[in-house]
């Protein structure tokens, strides 16, 4: 299968590039652990993460959030970030080993876990406690709480002290208590990318509930306020009767309408009296053809002939 007489290749000869992208992985996260995420120096007390688990120098991250442009890539590595509450000041133990090192030749991690002393190098995953700031590796502190990652109670074999539902445990390196109950009472450092995915929905959401909430209490206050001005002010006074002959020229004029009946009544009897006077000059023909009806019964009338009025269905 080789061409050289019976040789098998195995796995490692054919698939090649596997192991370099897997050392290049470890390299990068190696990288992280050891240097500042947005200025890329090596990390240094006093360091913070974000709400994703990333790392930075305080000194850093604080001029990123003055000035935006002081890092070109700032607004890639951490847009959610909105100022410093949304940041996680560490407690992290120094590496006793790197101490003793050159620092300019150590390739040490500078930072190791509280309780098994293991160097925080993303070899192992670590986590901070929100109530404390403390680090610690994952193995080390889960085998003191057992129930730390699920956040609640339920006594693992062989451990008598687990603690129960909603009892505050005391951190292991500074005895601060926290509540296993709350989810977010650990935040992992440099979680896998879905985890930081995430991490950035529940930041998200928490954002935009708060926002909602900080409305609906600024409508509340609102609508009390303007409650007790209803109640606390004087009521208003009835608007001052203008005369109608004090109205402004243009104005609309008030209509009167017993002056507007009387006047209609006067025209039509004026009417009526022309009627009257052009009927005394008419002949008797003439005049029987404004008869009243009861007067116009006879259908034999000549008069009542001319005043009627034909059509083809007439009977």
């Amino acid at each position: 299968m080789g061409a050289d007489g019976g040789s098998i290749p195995d796995r490692r000869d054919l698939v090649k590039t596997k192991g370099k992208a897997e050392q290049a992985d470890k390299a990068a996260q190696r990288e992280r652990f050891l240097f500042c995420a947005l200025s890329k120096k090596p990390l240094a007390k006093p360091v913070v993460a974000d709400p994703l688990g990333k790392l930075y120098n305080k000194d850093a991250i604080i001029e990123f959030l003055i000035d935006k442009a002081v890092y070109g890539d700032g607004d890639s590595i951490c847009p959610y970030i909105k100022g410093v509450k949304d940041l996680l000041t560490l407690n992290l133990m120094p590496n006793p080993a790197a101490e003793t090192d050159d620092a300019s030749t150590s390739t040490r991690a500078p930072f190791v876990c509280w309780l098994s002393l293991k160097e925080m190098t993303g070899a192992i995953p670590f986590i901070a406690l929100k109530s404390c700031g403390c680090v610690f590796s994952d193995a080390a502190v889960r085998a003191i709480i057992p129930n730390l990652t699920r956040g609640i109670a339920a006594s693992s074999p062989g451990k008598d002290e687990a603690p129960e539902a909603g009892e505050a445990v005391p951190c292991p390196n500074c005895g601060k208590t926290f509540d296993l109950t709350v989810p977010s009472a650990v935040l992992p450092i440099y979680p896998s990318a879905d985890v930081q995915d995430a991490l950035l929905d529940a930041l998200l959401a928490s954002r935009a509930a708060a926002k909602a909430n900080k409305k609906r209490k600024a409508g509340a206050e609102d609508k009390g306020e303007k409650k007790e001005k209803k109640k606390t002010s004087p009521p208003a006074e009835p608007a001052a009767k203008v005369p109608r002959t004090a109205t402004a020229a243009g104005a609309p004029r008030a209509i009167n309408t017993k002056s507007l009946g009387s006047s209609v009544t006067a025209q039509l009897a004026e009417q009526e009296k022309k009627r009257l006077e052009a009927q005394a000059g008419m002949s008797a023909a003439v005049k029987s053809m404004f008869r009243s009806k009861d007067e116009q019964g006879k259908r034999g009338d000549a008069a009542d002939f001319f005043g009627r009025t034909f059509n083809r269905y007439a009977a």
